[in-house]
C-alpha cells in the first residue's frame, strides 16, 4: 500500500531533506512551500497525511491544520519546528509535534500515524487513463523521452543515473515550454540494458497548474 503525504515547508533545504527521506521510505510525497499552495493542493485532493512546518510566512501550520480539517476530516497531521515553537494548541487541534531537525523521529511518527489506515487510493491504481506521447524531455539535464502522460503522472524513458538515488525529479518539456517536479514511483530496465522506464507522480502546486496540465493531457490524441 502506498500512502500519499503532503509536505509543506518554506525552507528549501529542510524540504528537500525531508522529501528525500519520505520518498526513500516509499511514501508518495507532494512538496510545496507556502500556505496558499498547500491549501490549493488539499482542495484538489486530500492526501493520507500532512507534514507542515509551523512557520509558514504570514501564516502558520495551525491555520493550515484548521483548513485541512474542513477539507479532509480526521487527516493525520505532523507539525515540525524548533523545540521552542511547540504550543499546546497543536495537541488541541489534533496535530503531532516533531522537533526539527526531524530525521528518524519524523519517519517513526509518520509510520505510527498511518498504521492501520487505508490509503485513499489503497491499491495505488491509476485513477486516470494514460495517453501515449513521444515528447523530448530532460531529467536533471539528462536526455529523456516522455512515453505516457496522465492527469497525475507520466512514464519516462531515461538512463538509470538520471533517476537513481533521487528524491524529486526536475523534468523539462521543451516542446511544451513547461517544467514540472515529480516524484519517481517505480523503474524498470529495458531489454537493451542502457535505458530504463520510470513512472513518476507530478506535484502540481495549485489549481491553475492542475488545469493547465489536464489541458495538455486532454490535447493528446
Amino acid at each position: 500500500m502506498s500512502y500519499r503525504i503532503l509536505l509543506v515547508d518554506p525552507n528549501s533545504t529542510a524540504q528537500s531533506i525531508t522529501e528525500g527521506a519520505l520518498a526513500r521510505a516509499d511514501y508518495r510525497v507532494a512538496a510545496v512551500s507556502t500556505f496558499e499552495q498547500a491549501k490549493q493542493q488539499i482542495a484538489l485532493d486530500c492526501p493520507d497525511l500532512l507534514v507542515t512546518a509551523i512557520r509558514l510566512g504570514a501564516y502558520n501550520g495551525l491555520q493550515l491544520v484548521l483548513r485541512t480539517r474542513i477539507e479532509c476530516g480526521d487527516l493525520p497531521v505532523i507539525i515540525t519546528g524548533a523545540p521552542a515553537d511547540f504550543t499546546t494548541d497543536i495537541d488541541r487541534y489534533g496535530g503531532h509535534f516533531v522537533a526539527a531537525p526531524a530525521g528518524a523521529q519524523l519517519l517513526s511518527k509518520v509510520e505510527e500515524l498511518l498504521a492501520g489506515r487505508t490509503p485513499r487510493d489503497p491499491d495505488s491504481k491509476r485513477r486516470w487513463p494514460r495517453k501515449r506521447a513521444e515528447l523530448p524531455a530532460t531529467v536533471h539535464d539528462a536526455a529523456a523521452t516522455v512515453i505516457e502522460l496522465s492527469y497525475e503522472g507520466l512514464r519516462l524513458e531515461v538512463e538509470k543515473p538520471a533517476v537513481a538515488g533521487r528524491g524529486a525529479l526536475d523534468i523539462r518539456l521543451p516542446t511544451l515550454g513547461l517544467a514540472v517536479k515529480a516524484t519517481p514511483r517505480w523503474s524498470k530496465p529495458l531489454d537493451d540494458g542502457d535505458s530504463w522506464w520510470c513512472g513518476a507522480e507530478i506535484a502540481l502546486l495549485d489549481v491553475d497548474d492542475a488545469r493547465s496540465w489536464r489541458r495538455i493531457v486532454d490535447g493528446l490524441n
